[in-house]
């Protein structure tokens, strides 16, 4: 469309990437006439597009407002669900919102011939009438005012989420320039906002209803049945508290075996809400995204910087809490839970679990007790003599105090201390992807070769006959470790496949 310009393009992505590398700054004016009309229509409609406007920008008030805001909210639902849950990229969730369209032309067509032929031949209405009838329900095509408007391009499907659902802007918070002068940053979703959307959901008001007060001494139940949970001094005094979880882990976002590995690692936090039900918590549209940062930022710049934004908005919550309808809700965290690696970077304890000598963050065994005796448990840490580690850091030149290197920075908080204990362990990353893999690897092989009570051909086609099947075992894979996932193993091991 570029004056001057004789490149022709059949494929899309390769016209992108044409203008991108030789037209970058071109404007309207430089735009061909041919083009002119077709490609302000587009832009204007992508930008101006709003719900519940129709393709030439006029308002749909004949319809019911009611009626057409729910049907453009579930087909929000719908692609972001797409987008989401299913993980299809733009460029296929355009082309399946295209296609569509255009299926749905070729059916509005054909309807509209049968509804004129049965006006004029059957009813013998006059042609100006039969056109007003045809305008109508041409008025009143809801899928086609929506995809010719709001929902037509990634852009205007992204404006239309924010405008339908409840949406919290991400903050991008700058850390500085890293070893390369490069600015670096973060983005943080505050807890605060998505704490009060969650407050006024129908989910949170079902919740509270189906909260029962009933409790068995002799049953756990869920994590509000522990001593922790009931010897917090905070949730004494503040019964009705929001009680917060957060959850961190790293992941890769490129093939971890390439040249790339570690390069884009991200380190992401989530917030779940303790007094949600447990099948409601655990479901993962429950969780709440915090933060993402670059695992080598936050191995820069510290967990100090990085958690601030965070640590401000709970100790807000401790002290001001939020106003959810007449009252005012405060809310506390909890614990943290993560991997080793992580919890141990937060709770301020070394992470050399190889080499050093106190390695524990539950409990103060040395490494020569633990390799006597691995059942041997060492006195436990107590936020007490974790202070007193911290004060000999202060005082000292040592590099770490019985394993603590660093006070936590979330020990600034009035309802948590990481040796409360604060840093729960992970049973998912634990046992599923870590003892169980060469524990079961035993058993089998005890069973087996031992006991001979089956082999592993019968073992293979049991797991073949399950609704979820694992990866198929090998006699050599199984004399050392179980090559499977955490999930695998978890299936396995509890017979729920």
């Amino acid at each position: 469309p570029v004056k001057g310009c004789k490149k022709n393009f059949t494929v899309k992505s390769s016209f992108t990437a044409h203008m991108s590398r030789k037209h970058r700054g071109f404007t309207a004016l430089n735009i061909d006439a041919l083009y002119k009309e077709s490609t302000f229509q587009i832009c204007s409609e992508a930008e101006e597009d709003g719900p519940g406007e129709s393709p030439n920008g006029t308002l749909t008030n004949e319809l019911s407002p009611n009626f057409s805001e729910a049907f453009l909210r579930n087909l929000c639902h719908f692609y972001l669900k797409l987008q989401g849950q299913l993980l299809l990229p733009a460029s296929s969730i355009q082309t399946i919102v295209e296609e569509m369209q255009n299926v749905h032309e070729l059916g509005m067509d054909y309807t509209l011939s049968k509804l004129k032929s049965l006006l004029k031949d059957d009813i013998c209405l006059a042609d100006d009438v039969i056109a007003k009838v045809c305008d109508c329900v041409k008025d009143s095509d809801l899928f086609s005012v929506c995809h010719r408007g709001p929902l037509r391009t990634t852009y205007s499907r992204a404006h239309t989420f924010k405008k339908v659902f409840k949406y919290t802007e991400p903050k991008q918070i700058n850390l500085g320039n890293d070893e390369n002068m490069t600015q670096r940053f973060y983005y943080y979703i505050p807890i605060k906002q998505t704490l009060s959307i969650l407050l006024e959901s129908e989910l949170w008001k079902n919740s509270v209803l189906q909260q029962s007060s009933e409790t068995n001494s002799d049953v756990f139940y869920d994590i509000s049945d522990g001593q922790n949970f009931q010897c917090n001094q905070f949730f004494i005094e503040n019964p009705g508290c929001l009680k917060l979880i957060l959850y961190q882990d790293a992941f890769e976002i490129v093939n971890p075996l390439g040249s790339a590995k570690k390069k884009h690692k991200v380190v992401a936090v989530y917030l779940s809400v303790a007094n949600l039900p447990v099948h409601v918590r655990s479901s993962t549209d429950h969780m709440f995204l915090v933060s993402l940062c670059a695992e080598k930022d936050l191995k820069q710049f510290g967990t100090a910087k990085i958690f601030s934004e965070l640590l401000m908005d709970l100790r807000d919550l401790e002290e001001n809490g939020i106003v959810a309808g007449e009252e005012i809700i405060k809310g506390a965290l909890f614990c943290i839970a993560g991997d080793n690696l992580g919890s141990h970077s937060i709770g301020g304890f070394t992470e050399n679990f190889s080499t050093s000598k106190y390695f524990c963050r539950y409990c103060e065994i040395t490494r020569k007790d633990f390799e006597n005796d691995p059942n041997a448990c060492g006195p436990q840490r107590t936020p007490e003599a974790y202070n007193s580690a911290v004060l000999h850091l202060q005082t000292g030149s040592n590099q770490d105090v019985k394993g603590v290197k660093v006070n936590s920075e979330f020990n600034s908080l009035k309802s948590f201390h990481v040796c409360e204990p604060g840093l729960p362990p992970c049973l998912g990353h634990d046992l599923f992807e870590g003892i169980l893999s060469y524990d079961v690897a035993l058993y089998l092989k005890y069973f087996v070769k031992t006991k001979k009570w089956f082999t592993y051909s019968l073992l293979n086609r049991r797991i073949k006959q399950f609704s979820t099947k694992d990866q198929m075992l090998s006699q050599s894979h199984a004399q050392s470790t179980l090559r499977q996932t955490g999930f695998q193993v978890r299936l396995f091991k509890t017979g729920t496949c």
